[in-house]
């Protein structure tokens, strides 16, 4: 079964915060139609899988105009390749992978102790920083969720494809990859933050579920 409520909220940040618990999550604080909304960022995994990131700068979202037309707020998103949806698996920008596993970054589990930040929550610091700073604006991708009369928000913000089935293979599903790209109208310039874990195949079927031979 996919993920619940695919979607992409656009917003501008105002603040973000490591949040520990069950996972770790860098949470950041978004304005918008609707909001405020709270982004959930994993920077640790719940199963103890090693997560990998890539932070893409100059970047080029698939669909550039289709992003920048959208209204302040959370967007539904239907999983499939004619619009928004993202896939790490399938997705091409001008005939070329939008993210490859090849282009991430290991992260051990073990490197987050205490309050020793690790690279990417760093990095996903620097970025929304720069962000405020700029005026500029986040789309989010992944699960939308209401939380009972609270801040409502989105997370699932990982690949969700090719997870084993004995973990969170209810979350399989293509076309419905979790992302975060950035947008700095100074300089018309975007930046992506993936996320994805080491337990997750890239060789999916039609069901985003792991290929016997991945």
């Amino acid at each position: 079964m996919p993920i619940t409520n695919y979607s992409v909220l656009r917003g501008l940040p105002t603040a973000g915060k490591v949040v520990s618990g069950t996972s770790t999550h860098y949470q950041i604080t978004m304005e918008a139609t609707g909001g405020p909304f709270t982004v959930a960022v994993n920077i640790e995994s719940t199963d103890g899988s090693e997560v990998l990131y890539a932070i893409v700068d100059d970047f080029r979202p698939p669909d550039r105009a289709g992003l920048l037309a959208l209204n302040s707020g959370m967007h539904a998103l239907p999983s499939n390749p004619a619009g928004l949806a993202l896939d790490f698996v399938r997705e091409q920008v001008n005939g070329t992978p939008m993210i490859t596993l090849a282009q991430m970054t290991l992260l051990p589990e073990s490197e987050r102790i205490g309050d020793h930040a690790t690279p990417l929550e760093n990095a996903v610091d620097t970025l929304l920083n720069q962000t405020i700073a700029d005026k500029g604006t986040i789309f989010a991708f992944g699960s939308a969720f209401a939380d009972s009369g609270q801040v409502d928000g989105i997370h699932d913000i990982h690949m969700n494809q090719g997870n084993p089935l004995g973990t969170f293979g209810n979350d399989n599903g293509i076309w419905q990859d979790g992302a975060i790209f950035i947008y700095l109208p100074s300089t018309g310039t975007w930046t992506a933050v993936f996320i994805a874990f080491q337990t997750e195949s890239w060789n999916t079927d039609s069901s985003g579920n792991p290929l016997s031979n991945a």
